[in-house]
Formats: structure tokens, sequence, C-alpha cells
């Protein structure tokens, strides 16, 4: 006796059994993993390339989390300095993600440091369901302590470098930290409106789920409780923070053909700061500018960082803060300038 191949079909249930109650029920509980591997996503399968691969000098480095106790693995690839850009991924993705970025800074002369998130890559885990949005700025915090503290890297100034989910922290960070940052770079995010941001992610998000469970009642329940329980476990607060007080240059990067983080947000966010660049890189996907764009991309980002180094020392030997962070300025959307 023989029976038919089912493969990947879905299970027999009940006719009916999804138009009713079942159905907002079944896209909440999706809506609760999803939001749940947001934070703590599967881990990459493979060997990780690192700098090496590249040919680049690299020291590995730990650093553990003040927060919990959770390892941060790190690359340290020098340069000949004096300043240093510390490198955070996307969420989802690793430190190798930012191999790109690591050479073009490194062949630009500075020291970088790359690390991998909490629940990424190289780096310890956590089973937090709260407060995630402070975790990954008190690790970066840690990451940029203990880069100053480092022999081989301390003599100049700090710059951040983030890219979709962690322009978050780098941006929180900022007020946060002892430790003065020069500059933040922030590549494919921060949207302005978190929880309208989420709810676009879930959208997307529940184009994944499987053919039996897209109807319009299961993707609407998906999308309002995916972005509920993905910004409680955030606990986002001071949003966007209050930068006011800080001598730091920013400079944002939206993706034209960004389907992830809308890149009319990055810019909103970017007009909430006086005195901030704004680009758009043409033709590039979410975080791909540097491929997408790298002509452009190369020359504003270190030219960016160029002048937020040298703006940096000469603020710390005069004592006056760099004018250029508070006062208002211009630009048009689309080009370089400030917002």
């Amino acid at each position: 006796m023989t029976t038919p191949d089912t493969g990947d079909a879905p299970p027999r249930r009940p006719a009916g059994a999804l138009a009713a109650p079942a159905a907002p029920l079944l896209g909440i509980a999706g809506a609760a993993k999803h939001a749940y591997q947001l934070y703590h996503p599967p881990l990459p399968t493979g060997r990780a390339r690192t700098p090496a691969d590249r040919g680049l000098p690299t020291r590995h480095k730990t650093v553990v989390a003040s927060y919990d106790g959770v390892p941060l693995r790190a690359w340290v690839v020098p340069g000949a300095g004096p300043h240093t850009v510390v490198v955070c991924h996307g969420m989802g993705r690793t430190r190798s993600m930012t191999l790109g970025h690591i050479r073009l800074l490194h062949r630009a002369g500075h020291h970088v440091v790359a690390y991998d998130l909490r629940n990424h890559g190289d780096s310890g885990a956590d089973r937090a369901l709260t407060r995630m949005g402070e975790r990954y700025t008190s690790d970066l915090r840690d990451v940029v302590y203990a880069t100053a503290a480092d022999p081989e890297l301390r003599g100049g100034a700090l710059a951040l470098f983030g890219f979709s989910f962690s322009t978050w922290p780098a941006l929180q960070v900022v007020p946060r930290s002892r430790v003065p940052v020069a500059a933040v770079i922030a590549d494919s995010g921060p949207a302005y409106d978190v929880p309208a941001g989420l709810r676009h992610f879930a959208a997307l998000r529940g184009q994944a789920l499987p053919r039996w469970l897209r109807g319009p009642r299961t993707l609407a329940a998906h999308r309002r409780a995916f972005a509920f329980f993905a910004l409680r476990m955030l606990s986002l607060t001071d949003w966007p923070p209050d930068l006011s007080g800080c001598d730091t240059r920013l400079m944002f990067i939206g993706s034209a053909l960004d389907s992830f983080v809308d890149p009319a947000t990055v810019e909103r966010t970017a007009r909430h700061y006086p005195g901030a660049q704004y680009w758009t890189a043409a033709g590039a996907p979410h975080m791909r500018g540097l491929r997408f764009d790298a002509a452009e991309y190369e020359k504003r980002v270190l030219g960016f960082l160029a002048e937020a180094f040298e703006a940096f020392e000469a603020s710390e030997v005069s004592g006056v803060p760099d004018a250029s962070v508070v006062s208002d300025a211009s630009g048009a959307s689309g080009g370089a300038g400030a917002v």
C-alpha cells in the first residue's frame, strides 16, 4: 500500500478553523516568537569571515558586559592611527558583514574595533525578555571604554559607525559615555518613529509565514502584536536621545532602495539634530551603500570622519566646543549637508 508524498504540506485542520478566533491567536503566537528572534536570532552556520582573510592585521579581544556578564567578542584592526572607529553590525548579522567598511577605514589610517552584538556571532547570549535597548547600549559603552583603555588604541579621538538596529545604541550611548565620542555615522537607520518602524518590519516578516497563516485577520493580528512585543522587549526610552550637551558630529546615511528602513524616516531623525549631515546612497538596498554607490560613499564617509576628528582635536586643544555641532544649518534632501 502506498501513500502520497505530502512534503511540506500544512497539517490538516478543520474547515474554517482559522476564520475565527483561532486566526488572530495564531498571529499573536507567531508575533511573540518573531519578536524574541529579533533580539535573539538564529546563529549563522559555517566559518565566519575575518579581517585576516582580507590581509588585514587582526587582534582578538573580549569585553565582558557590565550589565550581566555576557562576553562580547571583538576584532581589533590597528591602523596608522591615532583615531579609532568602533563598528556595530546590523540585527541578525555579524561583524563579518562590516568587512568592507573595516577595510575602508583601515586604509584611511584609522584603528578599527568591530564586535558581535550580544546574541549574535561569537558573542555570548542571554535569554532576556526586557530592557534589550539598555543592554545593547550598555554593551556598546563597555566596548567604548575598553577601546579607550587599550594601549594600542588610546591617544586619538573615537567615532562610532552603526548599521540599521545598532544605530539606536550608537546614538544613545553618546550622552551616557564618560569617553567623548567625536562622531557617529548611522547607516540605514535609525527610524524616527520606532513603533511605526516595527509595524513595517512585522508586515515584511509576516510574508514569511506559511501560506495557510497569511490570511488578513492573522496578518493584522501578527503586525500589531509583533510591534507590541518587540517594543516592550526593547524598552526604548529617551528617543530620540537629547544630544544638545554633546560635541558629537552626526552623519546619517539612507539607502535609496531600502525596503526595511525607509530613507525618509532616517532623514527625519537627522532633521531632529541641528547640524547633522544626511545623504542618500543611490541605488542601494538596506545597508549596501558601500557596494552600490562605492565612490560617493567612500568620499563622504572618510571626508566626514576627517573633519570630525580634526574638529575634535581642535576643541580639545582650545577647550572651545565644536560650533558646527550646535549651530543651525540647512541641506537638501537626498544630498549631503546639514539638516
